[in-house]
């Protein structure tokens, strides 16, 4: 049974909010959501959009019980990007960040990236990343990705990876269009950093593979 992280008595830092749609993964959810609330940095709320799983991807979430997630449920499935949507327009942090069902954050990865964004004065920064095996360890290839970024070269940056600076852009600017999730946002941020560390094991996922992911523009 899912365990969850034990509460502190203070909260220090701003306000992250991470988002994370799900549609049919009670397979692969129980450690993306684990290594979420195992972060050491401890003021985030994580936002759940469910996009209506025909699964027991509910029933897994429900066995977290922190009151740190907050789970929505859309009535009809309406795919990942309009799912996304939902979970930014109902964040309240000063920082959104970003997970996909599979992936897994280094435990370090909200700390490192704030320190990253408050030393590089930046709007939106991604990190490294390493492809996980069928079994969720990260034996596959290492990702390296480049210091900076702009809108030309958006597609390369990987969701899980991604943190964006709310105090910098607004709502409409990190709304997510097919083919067009990150442009919007380097342009307004005036490009993008990169993190040379390896922040997020990115997972396996047997009812939808990466490169399928990809070519539906959806990654």
């Amino acid at each position: 049974m899912a365990t969850t992280r034990k509460k502190t008595k203070t909260e220090k830092g701003p306000l992250v909010s991470i988002v994370m749609p799900v549609f049919n993964v009670a397979k692969i959810i129980d450690d993306t959501i684990h290594s979420v609330l195992g972060q050491s940095y401890e003021n985030f709320e994580l936002i759940i959009v469910d996009d209506h799983s025909a699964d027991k991807t509910l029933e897994v979430i429900s066995q977290f019980k922190s009151d740190k997630i907050r789970v929505i449920k859309c009535k009809r499935n309406g795919g990942a990007i309009n799912a996304t949507n939902r979970g930014i327009r109902a964040a309240r942090g000063k920082y959104i960040a970003f997970i996909d069902a599979g992936d897994v954050w280094q435990p370090n990865k909200l700390s490192r990236q704030l320190n990253f964004m408050s030393e590089n004065k930046a709007g939106l920064v991604f990190s490294s990343y390493v492809f996980a095996d069928v079994k969720g360890r990260p034996k596959g290839k290492v990702v390296r990705m480049p210091a900076t970024i702009d809108a030309s070269r958006a597609n390369l940056i990987v969701t899980s990876t991604v943190m964006l600076d709310m105090k910098k852009l607004s709502k409409s600017d990190v709304k997510f269009e097919p083919k067009k999730k990150w442009q919007r946002a380097l342009e307004k941020a005036e490009g993008g950093y990169g993190m040379h560390e390896v922040m997020v094991i990115k997972g396996y996922n047997p009812n939808l593979s990466f490169f399928e992911k990809m070519r539906r523009g959806v990654r």
